[in-house]
């Protein structure tokens, strides 16, 4: 409604291509389609650094780490299934981490299916 943020074509395609990677474990739906708070603000947050130049791997990064703020035990919880495989958190790939296969819902859902102890389960629902 407001262009808050103006990107041009390529920018603009950089965004949609990481969007569409981009899951948040409150939904089962990448952050190109973005059906709650938390998929706005991700949204909103790689236009930003779209229109900074910010590469894609770096947006990864940051998506990554915004995700485990929101979403701590979750992604504590994978961090435990990680290293159950012999991969440190430290290690493993922010993309890979971000998609469906670990941070979508039913990926994460899959993920506990796997783990005996999950992390502490508090907060980072958005009531969808």
């Amino acid at each position: 409604r407001h262009p808050f943020v103006v990107l041009n074509k390529e920018q603009q395609e950089t965004v949609a291509r990481v969007a569409k990677n981009i899951y948040r474990p409150c939904c089962n739906n990448p952050t190109h389609f973005p059906d709650c708070n938390h998929g706005m603000a991700m949204l909103g947050l790689l236009e930003l650094m779209a229109s900074q130049g910010v590469s894609e791997e770096e947006m990864y990064k940051a998506a990554l780490r915004v995700n485990s703020y929101w979403f701590p035990d979750t992604y504590l919880t994978i961090a435990q299934y990680l290293a159950s495989k012999g991969v440190d958190w430290n290690d493993a790939d922010p993309r890979e981490i971000l998609g469906a296969n670990y941070s979508s819902g039913s990926g994460y859902r899959e993920i506990l299916s796997q783990i005996s102890a999950p992390a502490k389960k508090s907060g980072g629902s958005c009531g969808v």
